[in-house]
């Protein structure tokens, strides 16, 4: 009866993650329509075709100092160190899965680490396979190719990405955070230098060395106290999984809300003591506030980081001013996101007149986009001519003032009138 009992439970918590991952697709597909709609998918078609012909030109004759070896090593280091899982886990299943936990341990999060590592393989596979047809025609790693045999490459950089979402798991047991990111920093220090190594090294060497690598780090992991099973963190990063995509879907449609786990930022979180404490400006203050340490702002300064790092690359001052001009079109779509903040319901009762609310939040809004452009707007010009230095022949000059200047403006009245001007609407069904 035991082993039936077992079975059964081990089927149970099988069949319990398929139907919660089929939930959360059935939760998030039919919103597709709408991002569609909205012209997201072209923007990212473009992109797609606009990167093809970039890849393709660049394969017909890489340059003689175009850097194919720390391109290689950071992309395929990236796409090795990446160790997402997705658990589906919920905050009761302490609760009731609890008396389960080595079945849940064996079977539920079993599967989903081996989904993990099916994924992890085929993501190093994909980018290696778009990296070898630069690695063999490169004049820097021409020459390497003949004691580099590809087919051995992919499989040891497939091997390292396994090996890294397994490493990612053994990180999540770690009972001390400090221990966790130690951890995962020297895990992808050792994942570079294994990269670094299998590319630019003789094999002979570079194999042993990569797995000492990986020894040093099998070694590391049975030093601290971790959990057999850590319910809180994976049930906090499924929640955070979940904002994510919630919060990328309310740029085009209204979505349910997902509770938003505050972050400390003590880096920014200081600009909001900025706003003058009086009760006048008390709903700007607390928006600001609000915003300095939410998601919107993270997604915000992720995307203006993304974008000054393209903009410093490419070299055409047309597809600069193009890209400007649709990276301060999401800034204003994100920063919509100040439109659906709710406070608590004891902020009701304070004695400030909510007629301020949206006010307020417009005002915080159009001073965070117009710094986002003010500051991609210096990046810009600050950076012309070095992405035709890294080899990035553009078409036209590095940099258009006219071009610039346009795109600018455009920046300054999206995020400093159009969308604030939206968001301080009170029709809470306005279509930002």
């Amino acid at each position: 009866m035991g082993n039936v009992s077992h079975e059964e439970q081990g089927a149970f918590l099988r069949s319990l993650r398929r139907e919660r991952a089929a939930a959360f697709r059935q939760e998030v597909v039919p919103y597709s329509r709408y991002v569609i709609q909205s012209g997201f998918g072209l923007f990212a078609s473009a992109i797609f075709f606009a990167a093809l012909i970039w890849y393709t030109d660049l394969l017909k004759a890489v340059p003689s100092d175009w850097p194919a070896k720390p391109v290689g090593v950071a992309v395929l280091s990236l796409a090795a160190i990446r160790a997402p899982l997705r658990t589906y886990l919920r905050p009761a299943d302490p609760i009731f899965l609890l008396a389960m936990e080595n079945r849940v341990l064996g079977r539920y999060i079993g599967d989903a680490l081996r989904i993990a590592l099916v994924a992890g393989v085929l993501r190093m596979l994909a980018v290696f396979a778009l990296y070898a047809p630069i690695y063999s025609r490169a004049p820097q790693t021409a020459g390497l190719v003949d004691t580099h045999p590809l087919v051995a490459l992919a499989l040891a950089c497939a091997l390292l990405a396994g090996f890294n979402v397994y490493g990612g798991w053994r990180e999540r047991r770690m009972a001390a955070r400090l221990w966790r990111i130690g951890l995962k920093a020297v895990r992808v220090l050792l994942t570079v230098a294994a990269v670094a190594a299998l590319l630019l090294k003789p094999l002979g060497l570079a194999i042993p060395f990569a797995a000492v690598c990986l020894v040093v780090l099998a070694l590391l992991w049975r030093l601290p106290p971790q959990h057999a099973l850590p319910w809180d963190r994976l049930i906090e990063e499924e929640a955070s999984n979940r904002r994510r995509w919630m919060g990328f879907l309310s740029w085009f449609v209204d979505v349910p809300s997902e509770t938003a786990k505050p972050a400390y930022r003590r880096w920014i979180a200081w600009a909001g003591d900025f706003v003058p404490w009086s009760k006048r400006r008390a709903w700007h203050y607390l928006y600001a506030k609000t915003f300095l340490r939410g998601e919107t702002f993270g997604a915000l300064w992720r995307w203006v980081v993304v974008t000054c790092l393209v903009l410093a690359v490419s070299g055409s001052a047309l597809l600069d001013a193009i890209f400007f001009a649709v990276s301060v079109v999401v800034c204003g779509l994100q920063l919509s996101e100040l439109k659906r903040v709710r406070f608590v319901e004891t902020a009701d009762t304070l004695p400030i007149p909510p007629q301020g609310k949206l006010p307020a939040a417009a005002s915080v809004s159009r001073w965070s986009g117009i710094a986002a452009v003010a500051i991609i707007g210096i990046v810009g010009p600050a950076t012309a001519g070095l992405g035709t230095a890294l080899g990035n022949s553009g078409a036209g000059d590095a940099l258009r003032f006219d071009y610039w200047l346009a795109a600018l403006a455009f920046g300054l009245l999206w995020c400093g009138w159009w969308m604030p001007r939206k968001i301080a609407k009170s029709n809470d069904e306005d279509d930002l």
